[in-house]
């Protein structure tokens, strides 16, 4: 039981993918305040780039699971049971009472009491967490993939109810992110069994599948997604040494870094105006992104004294006026497309070697890729759907 309450580490599985739109997506970030701006403007990060909160996905994924198991199954002295509490109806599994008994009972024993806590909570809970328990499963907040997209603007209008039309005078408009528009996706586990695995597993595929929405106006059909999962990572203490696995992230335990960098970068086309040199650091720049993109490119290399100023002159760019200036970077990246160094694909910016691993047949992919998937699925979903019948 230790591991599940998270007093100790067991094993952690990282999920990693890309979660991109079918449909336009509006998760709202409150009103402007601006009389001239948009009604209700998506939420962006600090650089302005819209991105998907964690807690916007995890919230579609925990009520999933609650309409799935919501059942009337007892809770206590069980240590699998499939069953959801109702917090919506205020009817929680461990309630604020519970907590104080539990802890009047072992007043020098908090393990005990996380124990009992455990015990008495249901299915979701254990896994999602709740106001008694930590959760297991996380969900960091989804980042673009490439460029910023011009955002959609969509007009609504209020409804009167009682009257069942158009409310008067009740007119505004909304923010969406454009269809097909990708976002980082990663899910972590820790101390986790396969059948939890598989549920999650599961409510990704209904959400990909179009059973679930996310974010706000999904009556309008905004919100469905699709998830492509591409990296599936396993760390245990039986299984291997989670600092090995560390270091090797952060290339510590890789040949010499400079020996390295100037062999690769060797293999693509630079352009060939301005000075070299400063192409060359670029590009290096370029390679340690974790995503090409204009806002990043310009942060690192601003460390450098790459600033707009005096981009046109150290690389050549032929920019004059101050309008043409303030799109130094957009000019850069399409000189590094130009030359072949990037491949510009579906708004994305990508290194030209990594497009070519992209670019392989369909067929090809999906029999080098699902087959493996599957195998997870099987053993994961697998696992579910045996409990799934043990229980019901």
């Amino acid at each position: 039981m230790s591991a599940r309450l998270l007093d100790s580490f067991d094993q952690r599985l990282r999920l990693e993918g890309v979660l991109a739109t079918r449909t336009g997506l509006h998760i709202g970030a409150g009103s402007s305040g601006d009389p001239l701006a948009t009604d209700s403007p998506v939420v962006r990060n600090a650089s302005g780039a819209p991105y998907i909160p964690g807690s916007s996905l995890k919230g579609v994924v925990r009520s999933a699971a609650e309409a799935l198991f919501r059942n009337t199954m007892p809770l206590a002295d069980a240590d699998e049971v499939l069953a959801s509490c109702d917090h919506i109806a205020g009817k929680p599994c461990v309630t604020h009472d519970d907590l104080t008994g539990f802890r009047e009972d072992h007043p020098e024993d908090s393990q005990a009491v996380a124990e009992a806590i455990w015990a008495k909570s249901c299915t979701v809970c254990r896994l999602f967490g709740s106001l008694a328990i930590a959760s297991r499963v996380r969900f960091p907040d989804l980042p673009l993939v490439g460029g910023a997209p011009l955002l959609e603007l969509r007009n609504g209008v209020g409804i009167d109810r009682d009257k069942e039309l158009a409310a008067s005078g009740v007119l505004y408009d909304f923010e969406a992110v454009p269809p097909e528009t990708p976002f980082q996706l990663t899910v972590i586990l820790d101390n986790y069994t396969d059948w939890e695995v598989g549920l999650v597993l599961y409510l990704f595929e209904q959400l990909d599948q179009g059973g679930l929405a996310l974010g706000g106006k999904t009556s309008r059909g905004l919100g469905q997604v699709r998830i492509d999962w591409q990296k599936i990572d396993e760390t245990s203490l039986e299984k291997g040494n989670p600092f090995a696995d560390l270091l090797s992230t952060r290339e510590l335990l890789s040949p010499d870094e400079e020996t390295a960098t100037e062999s690769t970068e060797k293999e693509l086309p630079l352009p060939t105006t301005g000075n070299v040199e400063d192409w060359q650091t670029l590009a290096t720049i370029l390679r340690a992104l974790p995503a090409i993109d204009k806002t990043q490119l310009g942060k690192q290399a601003g460390k450098q004294d790459f600033v707009k100023p005096k981009l046109s002159d150290r690389l050549g760019l032929g920019l004059e006026s101050p309008r043409q200036k303030r799109r130094a970077w957009d000019v850069v990246l399409q000189r590094f497309v130009d030359s072949g160094f990037l491949v510009e694909k579906n708004g994305r910016y990508l290194l030209a070697e990594d497009s070519l691993e992209e670019a392989a047949p369909e067929e090809q992919e999906l029999a080098e890729h699902n087959p493996v998937l599957q195998k997870l699925y099987d053993r994961y979903v697998g696992a579910m759907a045996q409990l799934w019948e043990a229980t019901y």
